[in-house]
């Protein structure tokens, strides 16, 4: 056997580096030829050390793309031991990790970065993770003796008039290191009933934090749903009747028991977290305000509201989170108001390239059938304004392949024009000139009916009103609406303070309509109890209110 092996020839180990080229390759196809290729890609990383650091984040990237569209069970299989190599590998070299692993969300990698006062609140509390005080920006607006001034018990707020700086005044407080991020949180949360005046200080503080693994949990692979079953992927899906799929009703929402409904929080809350992302629905997420759907090839969406402080005014800012086979790979949300509603998507970069249109289209429709959405509104940054990026990737032809149109109607022209000579010209593509000139519009898709009214209409007779009325004395018009709408609807009396800023809201908009309709004046007076506490009914209320009302009027005027 030794003499054998003495006159066998040794192939040389394959690079990672011209494995995961050779893979990236053909990551994005799904034909015989492909497949094979990625099988003798996957064979020759797998026989590659990974000791090449640098090469890490593409591999464990094409990694996550193959792990959320995985061809067949053998290529799964072979997915799914290459992360369990690669985490394994990561864990021994724990603490000694390069710079640039930092933020990939690579399991056993620590991340050091900034997030708000509740996310970092939230992460200490993670089952997976180790979070410590990583120090203060350099140049932070504020510092912690102006901060702790308005926190600490008055008997030591003489030791922030000393000018220390902030490492020095924890000192002068013995803090020990190991409670400095808890002391810090714990101060600021003496300010939680002010939240806007708690982030103001915080984010003034410019405060870092690192987050350390202490399960491979916490990572991009393994941080998932769980899926009814696995979808494998025999295409990548690009031609498809867009209006068919987003009209067609949703499946039922997954049952979530309270174990699940943790578990769906974690995995979102950690999706962002491990990107160094936050979105206000994300951070400030009410569990109450949860709903899972699972869709067609491998889609889950969960959708979800904010807590009653973090509400906005009016509208309800919805957020998502799409996984794929388990796996988050887009975010963002939609800000409803009746069947209008703002909306925005990001997908995560290792997803990028697969079935994009499709992706979005579903999370269209699930709005949709949720909401009772008819008018979908994209901002024009999301395809080129202050984005250049999204004028590179010519992202205005993306929403127009799906049905969104400019609100301007000479950019609309346009845009038939320019799509006109694509079809004329194969191979035509967008000028920068032309895709900037889209950007002074932003783009819709209508379902269907007029257009339905936005925040600011509302927002604007309520200010016209409060001018007219109460020369622009806020309190006092707060005062008298409140007052006009207990005299039309019944007592206000007992409302907690998330209630009372509703009805501020309500009483401000029924008075600048002025409204004695007995049936709308009591959707706006139902709104006061469900808005804190039940997203979706809130949203049907509208929904109810601007039924027969394609124009909102006031003070005998129309918007």
């Amino acid at each position: 056997m030794a003499a054998r092996r003495k006159g066998m020839k040794r192939s040389r180990p394959s690079s990672l580096a011209a494995a995961a080229a050779r893979l990236r390759a053909v990551a994005h196809r799904f034909d015989p030829a492909a497949l094979e290729a990625k099988r003798e890609a996957l064979a020759r990383a797998a026989r590659a050390t990974l000791r090449d650091a640098r090469v890490l984040p593409r591999y464990h990237e094409l990694l996550l793309f193959l792990l959320a569209h995985p061809a067949d069970a053998a290529q799964r299989t072979v997915v799914e031991a290459e992360m369990r190599r690669l985490a394994a590998f990561l864990r021994t070299r724990r603490g000694r990790h390069g710079a640039w692993l930092d933020g990939e969300g690579l399991p056993w990698v620590e991340t050091a970065a900034r997030f708000s006062h509740d996310c970092v609140r939230w992460l200490m509390g993670h089952p997976h993770a180790r979070v410590t005080l990583d120090g203060f920006g350099e140049g932070a607006r504020a510092d912690l003796n102006a901060v702790l001034r308005l926190t600490l018990p008055s008997v030591e707020r003489s030791e922030t008039t000393a000018e220390l700086d902030n490492l020095a005044l924890l000192d002068t407080l013995r803090v020990p290191r190991s409670r400095r991020l808890a002391f810090v949180i714990d101060e600021l949360a003496r300010l939680d009933s002010q939240p806007f005046v708690k982030d103001h200080l915080f984010d003034s503080l410019e405060l870092f934090v690192t987050m350390r693994p202490t399960d491979r949990r916490l990572s991009r692979a393994y941080s998932r749903l769980p899926v009814p079953a696995v979808f494998f992927q025999r295409d990548l899906l690009r031609a498809f009747d867009a209006r068919a799929l987003m009209d067609s009703p949703l499946p039922a929402l997954r049952p979530l028991d309270r174990a699940a409904r943790d578990d769906v929080v974690r995995v979102v809350k950690t999706a962002f977290v491990l990107t160094s992302r936050e979105t206000d629905p994300g951070t400030y997420l009410d569990e109450r305000a949860l709903a899972v759907v699972d869709l067609e090839r491998g889609l889950t969406v969960a959708v979800y509201g904010m807590v009653p402080e973090r509400q906005l005014p009016l509208e309800s800012y919805a957020g998502f989170t799409l996984f794929k086979n388990g796996l988050a790979a887009a975010y963002g949300g939609a800000w409803l108001l009746g069947r209008r509603a703002g909306f925005g998507m990001n997908i995560f970069e290792p997803y990028r390239g697969g079935e994009s249109g499709y992706m979005m289209c579903q999370v269209l429709r699930t709005y949709r059938q949720l909401f009772g959405v008819s008018f979908f509104e994209v901002d024009a940054h999301q395809f080129g304004l202050d984005n250049p990026d999204g004028i590179a990737t010519g992202a205005f032809w993306f929403y127009y392949r799906y049905g969104f149109r400019p609100l301007d109607a000479a950019l609309a022209r346009l845009a038939e024009h320019e799509r006109a000579t694509m079809r004329r010209r194969p191979g035509h593509r967008s000028n920068e000139k032309t895709l900037l000139r889209f950007t002074g519009s932003n783009v819709a898709l209508n379902f269907g009916g007029p257009v339905p009214p936005h925040l600011f209409d509302l927002t604007t007779l309520v200010t016209r009103m409060v001018q007219r009325r109460y020369r622009s004395d806020r309190q006092a018009a707060e005062r008298d609406c409140l007052r006009r709408l207990a005299s039309l609807t019944g007592p206000l009396d007992g409302l907690d303070a998330a209630q009372r800023a509703v009805a501020v809201e309500v009483a401000l908009v029924a008075r600048a309509m002025d409204l004695d309709d007995t049936r709308r004046l009591s959707l706006l007076r139902r709104m006061i109890q469900v808005k804190p506490v039940n997203l979706f009914a809130y949203q049907h209320l509208w929904l109810e209110f601007f039924d027969g009302h394609e124009h909102v009027d006031g003070d005998k005027h129309q918007v």
